[in-house]
Protein backbone atom coordinates (compact mmCIF):
# COMPACT_ATOMS: atom_id res chain seq x y z
CA UNK A 1 0.00 0.00 0.00
CA UNK A 2 1.17 3.34 -0.95
CA UNK A 3 0.41 6.93 -1.07
CA UNK A 4 -1.73 8.17 -4.02
CA UNK A 5 0.20 11.45 -5.18
CA UNK A 6 -1.17 14.45 -7.65
CA UNK A 7 1.00 13.05 -9.91
CA UNK A 8 -0.67 9.74 -10.27
CA UNK A 9 -3.99 11.73 -10.56
CA UNK A 10 -3.17 13.18 -13.45
CA UNK A 11 -2.30 9.47 -15.27
CA UNK A 12 -6.23 8.35 -14.31
CA UNK A 13 -7.63 11.83 -15.93
CA UNK A 14 -5.64 11.55 -18.49
CA UNK A 15 -7.68 7.85 -19.16
CA UNK A 16 -10.42 9.36 -18.89
CA UNK A 17 -10.83 9.08 -15.41
CA UNK A 18 -13.42 11.03 -13.52
CA UNK A 19 -10.93 12.33 -10.05
CA UNK A 20 -12.96 15.13 -8.70
CA UNK A 21 -12.64 12.93 -5.50
CA UNK A 22 -9.14 13.13 -5.26
CA UNK A 23 -7.70 15.05 -2.05
CA UNK A 24 -4.14 15.49 -1.50
CA UNK A 25 -2.41 13.96 0.81
CA UNK A 26 -5.18 11.43 1.78
CA UNK A 27 -5.49 8.40 -0.63
CA UNK A 28 -3.59 5.21 -0.70
CA UNK A 29 -3.32 2.39 -3.67
CA UNK A 30 -3.11 -0.99 -2.52
CA UNK A 31 -3.38 -3.87 -5.83
CA UNK A 32 -4.92 -1.18 -7.86
CA UNK A 33 -7.33 -0.25 -5.15
CA UNK A 34 -7.60 3.55 -3.82
CA UNK A 35 -8.54 3.49 -0.74
CA UNK A 36 -8.54 5.65 2.86
CA UNK A 37 -8.70 6.12 6.63
CA UNK A 38 -11.99 6.89 7.99
CA UNK A 39 -11.62 7.79 11.86
CA UNK A 40 -10.64 5.45 14.26
CA UNK A 41 -7.85 3.51 11.24
CA UNK A 42 -10.29 1.77 9.66
CA UNK A 43 -9.65 1.30 6.30
CA UNK A 44 -11.96 1.39 3.48
CA UNK A 45 -11.73 0.14 -0.36
CA UNK A 46 -13.02 3.25 -3.09
CA UNK A 47 -12.07 3.15 -6.12
CA UNK A 48 -10.91 0.20 -8.14
CA UNK A 49 -8.34 0.51 -11.03
CA UNK A 50 -8.63 -2.54 -13.97
CA UNK A 51 -7.44 -2.97 -17.30
CA UNK A 52 -8.14 -5.33 -19.82
CA UNK A 53 -6.34 -7.41 -22.48
CA UNK A 54 -6.05 -4.33 -24.70
CA UNK A 55 -4.20 -2.18 -22.26
CA UNK A 56 -7.49 0.13 -21.52
CA UNK A 57 -7.91 1.56 -18.29
CA UNK A 58 -11.22 2.05 -15.87
CA UNK A 59 -11.93 3.38 -12.59
CA UNK A 60 -14.93 1.84 -10.93
CA UNK A 61 -16.59 3.07 -8.09
CA UNK A 62 -16.06 0.26 -5.04
CA UNK A 63 -19.02 -1.36 -3.02
CA UNK A 64 -17.29 -0.12 0.38
CA UNK A 65 -17.66 3.51 -0.89
CA UNK A 66 -20.92 4.66 1.35
CA UNK A 67 -20.18 8.60 0.05
CA UNK A 68 -18.27 9.30 3.38
CA UNK A 69 -17.51 13.23 4.97
CA UNK A 70 -14.03 12.47 6.18
CA UNK A 71 -11.11 10.90 5.61
CA UNK A 72 -7.68 10.57 7.63
CA UNK A 73 -4.56 12.53 6.21
CA UNK A 74 -1.41 11.11 6.08
CA UNK A 75 -0.38 13.14 8.76
CA UNK A 76 -3.13 12.09 11.08
CA UNK A 77 -2.11 8.18 10.13
CA UNK A 78 1.48 8.99 10.93
CA UNK A 79 0.04 10.77 14.44
CA UNK A 80 -2.34 7.50 14.98
CA UNK A 81 1.04 5.15 14.45
CA UNK A 82 3.44 7.19 16.14
CA UNK A 83 4.41 4.83 18.98
CA UNK A 84 5.09 1.80 16.62
CA UNK A 85 7.11 3.92 13.99
CA UNK A 86 9.30 4.91 17.03
CA UNK A 87 9.73 1.61 17.99
CA UNK A 88 10.78 -0.37 15.00
CA UNK A 89 12.68 3.01 14.20
CA UNK A 90 14.77 2.67 17.49
CA UNK A 91 14.73 -1.72 17.27
CA UNK A 92 16.50 -1.08 13.27
CA UNK A 93 19.04 1.69 14.83
CA UNK A 94 19.68 -1.05 17.71
CA UNK A 95 20.30 -3.69 15.32
CA UNK A 96 22.36 -1.90 13.13
CA UNK A 97 24.77 -0.26 16.20
CA UNK A 98 24.98 -4.04 17.40
CA UNK A 99 26.24 -5.36 14.08
CA UNK A 100 27.84 -2.09 12.64
CA UNK A 101 29.35 0.02 15.46
CA UNK A 102 32.90 -1.15 16.39
CA UNK A 103 33.08 -4.05 13.83
CA UNK A 104 36.43 -4.83 11.71
CA UNK A 105 34.45 -5.45 8.68
CA UNK A 106 33.65 -2.87 5.54
CA UNK A 107 29.95 -1.24 5.85
CA UNK A 108 28.40 -1.57 2.32
CA UNK A 109 25.05 -0.28 1.78
CA UNK A 110 23.15 -1.55 -1.63
CA UNK A 111 20.56 1.30 -2.35
CA UNK A 112 18.52 0.71 -5.95
CA UNK A 113 16.94 4.30 -4.89
CA UNK A 114 13.89 2.13 -4.06
CA UNK A 115 11.51 3.09 -0.89
CA UNK A 116 13.24 0.23 1.33
CA UNK A 117 16.15 0.75 -0.05
CA UNK A 118 15.70 5.04 1.31
CA UNK A 119 14.54 3.61 4.13
CA UNK A 120 17.28 1.35 5.30
CA UNK A 121 20.04 3.85 4.20
CA UNK A 122 18.35 6.30 6.25
CA UNK A 123 18.43 4.68 9.32
CA UNK A 124 22.29 3.38 9.23
CA UNK A 125 23.16 6.96 8.63
CA UNK A 126 21.21 7.52 12.04
CA UNK A 127 23.21 4.50 13.94
CA UNK A 128 26.10 6.90 13.39
CA UNK A 129 27.34 3.82 11.18
CA UNK A 130 30.81 4.60 8.64
CA UNK A 131 29.45 3.48 5.77
CA UNK A 132 29.41 3.13 1.96
CA UNK A 133 26.63 3.13 -0.84
CA UNK A 134 26.46 1.08 -3.98
CA UNK A 135 23.92 1.39 -6.73
CA UNK A 136 23.61 -1.44 -9.11
CA UNK A 137 23.28 0.20 -12.95
CA UNK A 138 21.42 -2.97 -14.25
CA UNK A 139 20.98 -0.95 -17.39
CA UNK A 140 17.02 -1.62 -17.23
CA UNK A 141 16.40 1.26 -13.95
CA UNK A 142 14.59 4.78 -15.33
CA UNK A 143 16.39 7.86 -16.09
CA UNK A 144 14.82 8.83 -12.52
CA UNK A 145 16.43 6.33 -10.60
CA UNK A 146 20.02 6.53 -12.07
CA UNK A 147 19.80 10.64 -11.63
CA UNK A 148 18.21 9.92 -7.89
CA UNK A 149 21.90 7.78 -7.64
CA UNK A 150 23.80 10.55 -9.03
CA UNK A 151 22.86 13.04 -6.80
CA UNK A 152 23.12 11.45 -3.43
CA UNK A 153 26.35 10.71 -4.77
CA UNK A 154 26.15 6.78 -4.69
CA UNK A 155 29.12 4.49 -5.88
CA UNK A 156 27.76 2.59 -9.17
CA UNK A 157 28.69 -1.07 -9.59
CA UNK A 158 27.95 -1.95 -13.52
CA UNK A 159 28.00 -5.05 -15.24
CA UNK A 160 30.10 -7.50 -16.38
CA UNK A 161 31.73 -5.89 -20.00
CA UNK A 162 30.71 -9.28 -21.94
CA UNK A 163 27.14 -8.87 -20.97
CA UNK A 164 26.69 -5.77 -22.13
CA UNK A 165 23.78 -3.26 -21.14
CA UNK A 166 20.89 -5.56 -20.91
CA UNK A 167 19.54 -4.67 -24.62
CA UNK A 168 22.93 -5.37 -25.60
CA UNK A 169 22.52 -8.79 -24.21
CA UNK A 170 18.91 -9.94 -25.09
CA UNK A 171 20.29 -8.87 -29.01
CA UNK A 172 23.20 -10.58 -28.60
CA UNK A 173 22.06 -13.36 -27.16
CA UNK A 174 18.18 -13.96 -28.61
CA UNK A 175 17.25 -14.68 -25.26
CA UNK A 176 13.69 -12.87 -24.07
CA UNK A 177 13.68 -13.03 -20.01
CA UNK A 178 10.50 -14.79 -18.88
CA UNK A 179 8.99 -15.77 -15.95
CA UNK A 180 10.62 -19.12 -16.27
CA UNK A 181 14.02 -18.48 -17.68
CA UNK A 182 15.37 -14.87 -15.94
CA UNK A 183 18.60 -13.57 -16.55
CA UNK A 184 18.52 -9.99 -15.70
CA UNK A 185 18.80 -10.20 -11.52
CA UNK A 186 22.26 -13.15 -11.87
CA UNK A 187 23.45 -10.95 -14.72
CA UNK A 188 23.33 -7.71 -14.52
CA UNK A 189 22.30 -7.16 -10.33
CA UNK A 190 23.62 -10.03 -8.24
CA UNK A 191 26.82 -10.99 -10.05
CA UNK A 192 28.48 -8.03 -10.71
CA UNK A 193 27.94 -7.16 -6.98
CA UNK A 194 30.01 -10.40 -5.75
CA UNK A 195 32.16 -9.80 -8.66
CA UNK A 196 32.62 -6.22 -7.75
CA UNK A 197 34.51 -6.69 -4.31
CA UNK A 198 37.52 -8.74 -2.71
CA UNK A 199 36.45 -11.96 -1.92
CA UNK A 200 39.14 -11.97 1.39
CA UNK A 201 37.34 -8.46 2.37
CA UNK A 202 35.40 -9.27 5.08
CA UNK A 203 32.14 -7.23 4.67
CA UNK A 204 28.87 -6.43 6.11
CA UNK A 205 25.99 -5.62 3.93
CA UNK A 206 23.11 -3.40 4.63
CA UNK A 207 20.31 -4.26 2.60
CA UNK A 208 16.49 -3.18 2.38
CA UNK A 209 14.84 -6.38 2.75
CA UNK A 210 11.69 -7.02 4.15
CA UNK A 211 10.19 -10.74 5.04
CA UNK A 212 6.30 -9.04 4.06
CA UNK A 213 7.94 -9.06 0.48
CA UNK A 214 7.87 -12.61 -0.70
CA UNK A 215 7.21 -16.60 0.07
CA UNK A 216 11.18 -16.78 -0.17
CA UNK A 217 11.74 -13.24 1.99
CA UNK A 218 9.61 -14.31 4.84
CA UNK A 219 12.05 -17.12 6.44
CA UNK A 220 14.94 -14.35 6.65
CA UNK A 221 16.39 -13.47 9.97
CA UNK A 222 18.61 -10.59 11.07
CA UNK A 223 21.28 -11.96 9.95
CA UNK A 224 21.63 -13.69 6.30
CA UNK A 225 24.11 -15.13 4.17
CA UNK A 226 23.45 -15.71 0.63
CA UNK A 227 24.96 -19.08 -1.12
CA UNK A 228 26.16 -16.40 -3.64
CA UNK A 229 28.87 -15.39 -1.54
CA UNK A 230 30.31 -18.64 -1.54
CA UNK A 231 33.02 -18.92 1.60
CA UNK A 232 33.24 -15.02 1.58
CA UNK A 233 33.39 -13.95 4.92
CA UNK A 234 30.66 -11.54 3.99
CA UNK A 235 27.56 -11.34 6.37
CA UNK A 236 24.21 -9.48 5.47
CA UNK A 237 22.00 -6.85 8.26
CA UNK A 238 18.46 -6.28 7.39
CA UNK A 239 17.53 -3.62 9.49
CA UNK A 240 13.90 -3.79 8.08
CA UNK A 241 13.07 -6.62 7.71
CA UNK A 242 9.82 -6.71 9.88
CA UNK A 243 8.72 -3.71 8.65
CA UNK A 244 4.93 -3.50 6.85
CA UNK A 245 4.59 -1.60 4.09
CA UNK A 246 1.90 0.65 6.76
CA UNK A 247 5.36 1.02 8.32
CA UNK A 248 7.68 2.11 5.12
CA UNK A 249 5.35 4.89 3.74
CA UNK A 250 4.87 6.76 6.86
CA UNK A 251 7.77 6.60 8.18
CA UNK A 252 9.42 8.07 4.59
CA UNK A 253 6.34 10.90 4.92
CA UNK A 254 7.11 11.77 8.48
CA UNK A 255 11.06 11.83 8.06
CA UNK A 256 10.64 13.73 4.43
CA UNK A 257 12.92 10.66 2.83
CA UNK A 258 13.53 11.55 -0.35
CA UNK A 259 11.05 9.32 -2.92
CA UNK A 260 11.85 7.77 -6.09
CA UNK A 261 9.64 9.70 -8.88
CA UNK A 262 8.17 6.22 -9.87
CA UNK A 263 6.10 5.88 -7.06
CA UNK A 264 4.30 9.08 -7.81
CA UNK A 265 3.16 7.82 -11.28
CA UNK A 266 2.12 5.37 -9.27
CA UNK A 267 4.36 2.56 -9.57
CA UNK A 268 4.44 -0.25 -6.58
CA UNK A 269 8.51 -1.04 -7.71
CA UNK A 270 10.79 1.32 -9.08
CA UNK A 271 13.87 -1.20 -10.70
CA UNK A 272 14.52 -2.87 -14.00
CA UNK A 273 11.71 -1.05 -15.77
CA UNK A 274 9.89 -2.21 -18.78
CA UNK A 275 11.32 -5.20 -19.70
CA UNK A 276 10.60 -7.32 -16.26
CA UNK A 277 8.31 -10.45 -16.85
CA UNK A 278 6.92 -10.34 -13.26
CA UNK A 279 5.15 -6.70 -14.03
CA UNK A 280 1.31 -6.91 -15.20
CA UNK A 281 -0.84 -5.43 -17.68
CA UNK A 282 -1.44 -2.37 -15.16
CA UNK A 283 1.95 -1.69 -15.08
CA UNK A 284 2.47 -1.93 -19.25
CA UNK A 285 -0.14 1.04 -19.11
CA UNK A 286 1.62 2.87 -16.74
CA UNK A 287 4.89 2.09 -19.27
CA UNK A 288 3.01 3.22 -22.29
CA UNK A 289 2.13 6.42 -20.24
CA UNK A 290 5.06 7.45 -18.38
CA UNK A 291 7.78 6.39 -20.48
CA UNK A 292 6.17 5.79 -24.26
CA UNK A 293 9.99 5.69 -26.14
CA UNK A 294 11.01 2.60 -23.70
CA UNK A 295 7.40 1.06 -23.68
CA UNK A 296 7.22 0.82 -28.18
CA UNK A 297 11.13 0.00 -27.45
CA UNK A 298 10.36 -3.24 -25.85
CA UNK A 299 8.03 -3.73 -27.84
CA UNK A 300 9.53 -3.60 -31.01
CA UNK A 301 12.31 -5.99 -29.78
CA UNK A 302 9.36 -8.66 -28.93
CA UNK A 303 7.74 -8.30 -32.43
CA UNK A 304 11.20 -9.08 -33.81
CA UNK A 305 11.74 -12.04 -31.29
CA UNK A 306 9.11 -13.28 -32.33
CA UNK A 307 9.27 -13.24 -36.11
CA UNK A 308 12.63 -14.30 -36.14
CA UNK A 309 12.14 -17.27 -34.15
CA UNK A 310 9.10 -18.47 -35.83
CA UNK A 311 7.04 -17.90 -32.32
CA UNK A 312 3.77 -19.19 -33.78
CA UNK A 313 5.20 -22.52 -33.72
CA UNK A 314 6.37 -22.67 -30.12
CA UNK A 315 3.55 -20.37 -28.61
CA UNK A 316 0.56 -21.01 -30.94
CA UNK A 317 -0.84 -17.27 -30.43
CA UNK A 318 -0.35 -14.30 -32.40
CA UNK A 319 2.24 -11.36 -32.76
CA UNK A 320 -0.33 -8.84 -30.71
CA UNK A 321 -1.16 -11.90 -28.39
CA UNK A 322 2.69 -12.50 -27.84
CA UNK A 323 3.63 -8.34 -27.11
CA UNK A 324 0.70 -8.08 -24.96
CA UNK A 325 0.80 -10.63 -23.17
CA UNK A 326 2.33 -14.32 -23.44
CA UNK A 327 6.14 -13.35 -23.62
CA UNK A 328 6.01 -13.50 -20.00
CA UNK A 329 5.32 -16.98 -19.91
CA UNK A 330 5.41 -19.87 -21.69
CA UNK A 331 2.99 -21.91 -24.10
CA UNK A 332 0.30 -19.64 -25.00
CA UNK A 333 -2.68 -22.11 -26.14
CA UNK A 334 -2.44 -26.06 -26.81
CA UNK A 335 -3.42 -25.78 -30.32
CA UNK A 336 -3.49 -22.57 -33.05
CA UNK A 337 -6.32 -20.52 -33.62
CA UNK A 338 -7.39 -19.99 -37.46
CA UNK A 339 -5.65 -16.78 -36.79
CA UNK A 340 -2.47 -17.88 -35.61
CA UNK A 341 -2.18 -20.10 -38.52
CA UNK A 342 -3.38 -17.34 -41.28
CA UNK A 343 -0.91 -14.86 -39.71
CA UNK A 344 1.63 -17.71 -40.25
CA UNK A 345 1.26 -18.22 -43.70
CA UNK A 346 1.17 -14.58 -44.48
CA UNK A 347 4.19 -13.96 -42.80
CA UNK A 348 5.74 -17.13 -44.22
CA UNK A 349 4.75 -16.51 -47.54
CA UNK A 350 2.87 -20.42 -47.72
CA UNK A 351 -0.72 -21.44 -48.13
CA UNK A 352 -3.14 -22.10 -44.99
CA UNK A 353 -2.95 -26.29 -45.55
CA UNK A 354 0.94 -26.24 -46.15
CA UNK A 355 0.94 -23.35 -43.25
CA UNK A 356 -1.16 -26.09 -40.83
CA UNK A 357 1.54 -28.55 -41.48
CA UNK A 358 3.97 -26.77 -39.10
CA UNK A 359 2.10 -26.59 -36.07
CA UNK A 360 2.11 -29.41 -33.38
CA UNK A 361 4.26 -31.80 -35.12
CA UNK A 362 5.90 -34.94 -33.07
CA UNK A 363 8.76 -37.25 -34.06
CA UNK A 364 6.93 -40.03 -35.40
CA UNK A 365 9.91 -42.55 -34.55
CA UNK A 366 9.04 -41.94 -30.77
CA UNK A 367 11.70 -39.58 -29.50
CA UNK A 368 11.17 -38.34 -26.63
CA UNK A 369 12.30 -35.02 -24.71
CA UNK A 370 14.01 -34.69 -21.35
CA UNK A 371 10.68 -35.24 -19.65
CA UNK A 372 9.87 -38.25 -20.97
CA UNK A 373 7.45 -36.83 -23.43
CA UNK A 374 6.87 -36.91 -26.96
CA UNK A 375 9.40 -35.33 -28.84
CA UNK A 376 8.11 -31.93 -30.57
CA UNK A 377 9.65 -30.52 -33.36
CA UNK A 378 9.68 -27.23 -32.97
CA UNK A 379 12.11 -25.80 -35.30
CA UNK A 380 10.48 -24.96 -38.76
CA UNK A 381 13.78 -25.75 -40.70
CA UNK A 382 13.37 -29.81 -39.86
CA UNK A 383 9.66 -28.94 -40.20
CA UNK A 384 10.41 -28.02 -44.00
CA UNK A 385 13.04 -31.03 -44.40
CA UNK A 386 10.55 -33.36 -43.93
CA UNK A 387 8.16 -31.47 -46.71
CA UNK A 388 11.19 -30.64 -48.96
CA UNK A 389 12.23 -34.55 -48.80
CA UNK A 390 9.11 -36.27 -48.67
CA UNK A 391 6.50 -34.04 -50.17
CA UNK A 392 3.87 -31.33 -48.66
CA UNK A 393 1.49 -33.84 -48.68
CA UNK A 394 2.93 -35.62 -45.16
CA UNK A 395 1.61 -36.41 -42.04
CA UNK A 396 4.09 -38.06 -40.77
CA UNK A 397 7.44 -35.95 -39.39
CA UNK A 398 11.13 -36.77 -38.20
CA UNK A 399 13.01 -34.92 -35.97
CA UNK A 400 16.10 -33.49 -37.12
CA UNK A 401 18.08 -36.14 -35.20
CA UNK A 402 16.51 -38.73 -37.13
CA UNK A 403 16.59 -36.85 -40.20
CA UNK A 404 19.99 -36.57 -40.32
CA UNK A 405 20.55 -40.07 -39.08
CA UNK A 406 18.61 -41.13 -42.37
CA UNK A 407 20.22 -39.29 -44.98
CA UNK A 408 23.74 -39.88 -43.20
CA UNK A 409 23.91 -36.08 -43.05
CA UNK A 410 26.49 -34.61 -39.88
CA UNK A 411 25.70 -31.03 -38.52
CA UNK A 412 27.76 -28.84 -41.23
CA UNK A 413 25.88 -31.33 -43.96
CA UNK A 414 22.47 -30.10 -42.49
CA UNK A 415 23.18 -26.91 -42.47
CA UNK A 416 24.48 -26.68 -45.77
CA UNK A 417 21.37 -28.11 -47.39
CA UNK A 418 18.94 -26.00 -45.40
CA UNK A 419 21.02 -22.96 -46.55
CA UNK A 420 21.41 -24.46 -50.10
CA UNK A 421 17.03 -24.63 -49.79
CA UNK A 422 16.84 -21.13 -48.82
CA UNK A 423 18.95 -19.48 -51.85
CA UNK A 424 16.86 -21.79 -54.15
CA UNK A 425 14.26 -19.40 -52.65
CA UNK A 426 11.84 -22.52 -51.21
CA UNK A 427 9.34 -20.89 -49.20
CA UNK A 428 9.45 -23.41 -46.90
CA UNK A 429 12.28 -22.94 -45.01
Amino acid sequence: MQPVFPEYIQFLKSHNCDTNWFRENTFWLDNNIVKAFKRGGQIVSLYRVSVDDNLCLTLTKHKQNKNFDYFETWQKTIQRNQDRLCQIEQDSISLLRQQGLNTDRRIINTNSTGKDSMVATYLAKKAGLNFETFFNVTTLDVAESNQMAKRNGYQHIFPDPQYGGFYQYVHNSGMIPNRFTRFCCQYFKERPTVDYFNADEKLLLVFGIRNEESNQRSNYDDIIKNPLWGNRDWIGVLPIRKWTELDIWPYILAENIEINPKYKYGYTRVGCGIACPYYTKYTWVLDKYWYPYLYNRWRDILRNDFVSNNKWLIMNCTIKEYVTKAWTGGVFRIEPTDEVIQEYAEYSGLDIEVAKKYFNRFCSNGCINKRSQPLKIKDKNTIAMNMKMFGRDIERFKCKKCLMKEFGWCKEQWDQQVQSFKEQGCKLF
